[in-house]
This record gives structure tokens, sequence and C-alpha cells, in this order.
């Protein structure tokens, strides 16, 4: 295992598993979700998915959700789910096993930030496919960890923009930029 696997597993250690509530991003966005075929439901991606609380809220839609995360802990809680409605979970290195291209109908990507994986998120999606993204600008001890103003745009540049929100920071210093995203 590696050492960020390792630091997530003991975070994960003792913690039981409460789904939370979906990102704004992907509630605030819902409209923008591409529509479901209830006879081949699309393929949606949640990418370092933590307990998974994106992927549950789009597993409910209807959708074939994947859960990718580095933490063998939090990936073995949503497999013990009952009922297990996320299809596949995997524990994943995404920045050494970034996504194929073309596999996603969605990608939800929340509080995580790897710059040089976001070429791979934009190419995984299929054509017409959406993007949902959210992450800090504000309130992260790890500047690394930070965008700076309009970076998230940047980032996706080959992905038609479809809402984009970038707030000042609230009482606790802590603000998230939201990208919601379509490839052509």
């Amino acid at each position: 295992m590696s050492e960020a696997g390792d630091r997530w597993n003991a975070r994960y250690a003792d913690a039981t598993d409460v789904v939370p509530v979906p990102a704004r991003v992907l509630q605030c966005g819902a409209q923008w979700l591409p529509e479901n075929d209830p006879d081949d439901a699309l393929r949606a991606l949640d990418l370092a998915c933590g307990r998974a609380g994106n992927g549950q809220w789009l597993a409910e839609r209807g959708h074939r959700v994947t859960a990718w995360d580095i933490s063998e802990r939090v990936i073995e809680q949503i497999r013990q789910r009952r009922p297990a409605l996320i299809a596949q979970c995997e524990v994943r290195d995404v920045c050494a096993q970034p996504p194929s291209a073309d596999s996603f109908d969605i990608i939800v990507v929340t509080r995580f930030l790897d710059r040089a994986l976001c070429p791979a998120i934009a190419q995984a999606l299929k054509p017409g496919g959406v993007l949902f993204y959210q992450t800090f600008t504000h309130g992260l001890s790890n500047a690394d960890y930070l965008l700076e103003p309009n970076e998230l745009l940047d980032l996706f540049d080959t992905l038609s923009i479809l809402e984009y929100h970038e707030p000042e920071p609230d009482a606790s210093g802590k603000a998230e930029a939201q990208l919601i995203a379509r490839r052509s």
C-alpha cells in the first residue's frame, strides 16, 4: 500500500460508514445530468470517492456507478452496505491508474485535486458526458491542494462549461469552486 493509502486507511479505520450528502455541485447542478435510459443505465464514476455519497446519490437515480478510492477500508465499507447500490467499488490510485478514455457518461470529483490527472478525467468522459467537480480555493493548510482563481476553468478548457461558481470564503475561511462541464 502507498503512503497515501495508509494515511486514508488510518482516517477511516475507526469510522462508521455514514453516507454523506452529495456535493453541492451535484445537488445544485442535477439538471445537467445526462438523461438516463432505464434499459441501459448511464455509467458514472465517483473518483476519489471517500464514503461515496455522490455515487450513492447517483445510484439511487438509476445510474450504474463505479466508485474508486485509494483507501481499502472505505471501499470495504461501501461494499458491505445494504442495499448495495454502487455497481463496482475498487481500491485504486487514480493518479497511477487514471480512467480510460471515453468510458463514463458522468464523472464526479469532490475535494480532490491532482492537476496532472485533469486531462485524463476530461478524456474519460464519453461525448456528451458531464463532469461535476468541486474542490477548495481557500481553507486548507497545504497550498498544493488549493485552486488559484479560475484555475478549474483552465484545467478543463477542453470541455464546454455549463456552470461555474467560485465563492468567497465563508466565516470559517473555506471556499470551494464548483464546475459543471460537458464534453462535446
